[in-house]
């Protein structure tokens, strides 16, 4: 049991390091042998675990999708009449900044989806599928005289997700990730207005 439970510990040690590799360098960049030394192990002792960086990379990206898909979830409550199309909206903007804000991991995973959907010159299924579904609340939310009609659903939705991504690339650039969920708040209130939400940010 004590050996399990030392195994697990190192486990989720190297997917911290891996997280924070790949951010800071992508997967193209990361190297195993620093990925080792941040917990002290030899490369070797890493191989026990993770077989290939491609390996480590999919124990991050796996849960990133199950991650953004939960956050997805928040529209379905909209069918259920549980909440009005643009407080849903703006939970889920929330949600994924909170989530850009907190988790290491969450963060790796964006960057090496990204990172893959550059070099296959496609976009990533999280942009795809948010794009949808942030649309339709744009839509809906229109229809229901939440938000003007000045601008079509798509680009409303393509901006609040640029604005999101964007402004957590700026944040990590300027070393102040701790600013991130300011920065979208202010960005969210040149364009939309303040509903009441009970998913607040980071």
């Amino acid at each position: 049991m004590i050996k399990q439970e030392r195994a697990l510990r190192t486990h989720e040690l190297l997917l911290d390091a891996s997280a924070d590799e790949f951010v800071r360098h992508g997967y193209a960049g990361a190297n195993l042998q620093r990925i080792a030394g941040r917990t002290g192990m030899t490369k070797g002792a890493l191989y026990a675990h993770f077989a290939s960086k491609q390996q480590l990379a999919a124990a991050l990206t796996t849960p990133f999708d199950q991650a953004w898909r939960e956050v997805l979830d928040l529209v379905e409550q909209v069918d259920e009449g549980n909440r009005q199309p643009l407080t849903a909206l703006r939970c889920i903007t929330f949600n994924l900044v909170g989530l850009l804000h907190s988790c290491l991991r969450f963060r790796a995973g964006l960057h090496l989806v990204l990172e893959e959907a550059r070099a296959r010159c496609q976009p990533p299924d999280v942009i795809t599928d948010l794009t949808r579904a942030l649309t339709r609340l744009v839509d809906e939310a229109q229809r229901a005289g939440q938000l003007e009609q000045d601008h079509e659903p798509a680009a409303v939705s393509s901006f609040v997700i640029a604005s999101v991504i964007g402004t957590y690339y700026t944040a990590v650039a300027e070393a102040r990730l701790d600013t991130l969920p300011d920065r979208v708040e202010d960005i969210w209130h040149l364009v939309m207005p303040p509903p009441v939400c009970d998913a607040q940010p980071g």
